[in-house]
């Protein structure tokens, strides 16, 4: 009889443990799915890339280092202690986050991300896991995470925190072999640092410690950016439980690996498209580096200005949130440029107070292909009437397949039945293709016998009065960035 209430006992236990945790990842997909609603509503963000390689201005011995200023410990090959010694001088007394927040806002920007810990391993907060930090290793001694934290809750913009997975500096990383400085940077021998580097048991257990103290001691924190690394499923699974568990609110990009992130993030300065429902953020530079490089060619402030408008414009059309860098100098000044180029972009947004929302509104459409109208019986559906759409696989970090699929909204006066033609150049030998309306679903397969451009009658599509979503794609794919695998000239469709 005890041992039957005992099991009893142990049973409810187990319930109301299931119904609990079930409980609680119901209230983070909700608190998630508000949070990313209001981050697209957001539509623009400031990416602040500042670290101790800000203070090399990307000369190093002399030589200007090509490449990304915020990696020349790689493409210089520098060593531990070198670098170490650059840390130890790093003073940036001119680091202002009044005058950058008010920079953010006055551009137009809701939210800003700072590269918490780069590459390199240098810490820009106060942690107790490394006394490798911008308090404990320099003589500037001042947490500049936290003053910029602090300046934006005070003005009313959202902080996000950049952190890199991979650790050049952690002594339980991956082994490392002394640098060649004989070897050039684009010599890709003796490349003792790299970004994509797994991470050790004891790396791991180092980053889930500076993400707790990221989340706790700096107040509401909007998202969380991962970058780079070789990650497990297993840590991307461990790394994204942290996070929610600490602050359910706090939006995770995708660069966490493995489909754990809550929103999609683009390759650097990548190629907008149309990303169906999914959420997404556009990184961007202002020119072929992120952190700061003195020697760096700038262009003319306009036609940067009409540049970023460009990217911001076409980004939010899309559905996307355009993230746009600055990167100060090693005394943590904003350059002159990039004030300038900011306010170009806030003096448009200003002057056209509305555009950033109409467009979002637009983008939000069950399509947002333009509307091809249907006359004299028949139309052409062509990519450059339709919309493209990516394939996304989060499993890695630049996973996107840009084409593959494509939708039209056609609008027809009056019901009818359409005889279906497609016009194409094919890359197979033989592969089946489907058209959709609706419910209704059109299969064929579309023969490869040369290199000429073919015709192949798919079969009939009854099109309702109004407005009708029309949509081109494989029937199967083999793996999930699978390319659409034909050239598509155009499809007919012809009044029956």
């Amino acid at each position: 009889m005890y041992r039957t209430i005992f099991l009893m006992a142990i049973y409810l236990i187990l319930c109301v443990s299931c119904a609990t945790k079930r409980e609680n990842n119901n209230d983070i997909e909700t608190a998630t799915a508000e949070a990313l609603e209001t981050w697209r509503n957001d539509h623009f963000g400031m990416f602040i890339h500042f670290g101790v390689y800000s203070k090399l201005e990307g000369i190093w011995q002399g030589e200007q280092v090509p490449f990304y200023g915020e990696q020349i410990m790689n493409h210089a090959r520098i060593t531990i202690p070198d670098y170490e010694a650059v840390a130890r001088e790093f003073n940036p007394v001119d680091f202002n986050p009044k005058e950058i927040v008010s920079l953010a806002k006055a551009a137009g920007m809701k939210y800003i991300v700072i590269t918490t810990k780069h590459h390199d391993g240098f810490c820009m907060f106060d942690t107790k896991t490394t006394n490798y930090d911008i308090v404990d290793f320099t003589p500037y001694g001042k947490d500049v995470v936290g003053m910029l934290a602090e300046e934006c809750h005070r003005q009313g913009m959202k902080i996000g925190f950049y952190y890199s997975l991979p650790d050049w500096h952690y002594a339980g990383g991956i082994p490392r072999i002394e640098p060649d400085p004989n070897t050039k940077c684009w010599e890709h021998v003796n490349q003792v640092y790299s970004p994509l580097e797994k991470v050790t048991p004891a790396l791991e257990d180092y980053i889930v410690e500076q993400i707790t103290e990221l989340l706790t001691n700096y107040g509401e924190i909007c998202t969380i950016w991962f970058d780079m690394g070789l990650i497990t499923p297993e840590q991307s699974q461990r790394f994204r439980k942290t996070v929610k568990s600490l602050q359910p609110r706090c939006l995770i990009n995708g660069r966490i690996m493995n489909n754990m992130g809550d929103y999609m993030t683009l390759p650097d300065n990548g190629s907008v498209a149309s990303y169906g429902d999914l959420y997404w953020d556009n990184p961007a530079s202002l020119y072929g580096t992120w952190g700061y490089k003195s020697w760096i060619k700038r262009p003319e402030v306009e036609k940067q200005v009409d540049v970023q408008l460009h990217r911001l414009l076409s980004t939010v059309s899309h559905g996307g949130v355009f993230l746009l860098n600055i990167g100060p100098d090693g005394n943590g000044r904003v350059i002159d440029y990039e004030k300038q180029v900011l306010n170009g972009i806030g003096d448009f947004l200003r002057a056209n107070p509305d555009t950033l929302d109409h467009l979002l509104q637009q983008s939000k459409l069950p399509q947002k292909a333009q509307i091809v109208t249907v006359t004299d019986n028949s139309v052409y559906l062509t990519p450059d009437n339709g919309l493209f759409h990516a394939a996304i696989d989060g499993t890695g970090y630049m996973s996107i397949e840009p084409e593959s699929w494509i939708s039209w909204e056609v609008s027809v006066e009056k019901g009818a039945d359409y005889d279906v033609f497609v016009i194409y150049n094919p890359e197979n030998t033989d592969k089946e293709y489907l058209v959709n309306c609706g419910n209704q679903s059109l299969k064929s397969v579309l023969p490869g016998v040369d290199a000429m451009v073919q015709t192949a009658y798919m079969g009939t599509l009854h099109l309702d009065k109004g407005l009708n979503t029309v949509i081109f794609d494989q029937a199967q794919r083999s793996r999930p960035l699978e390319p659409l695998g034909l050239e598509l000239k155009q499809i007919l469709l012809r009044k029956k």
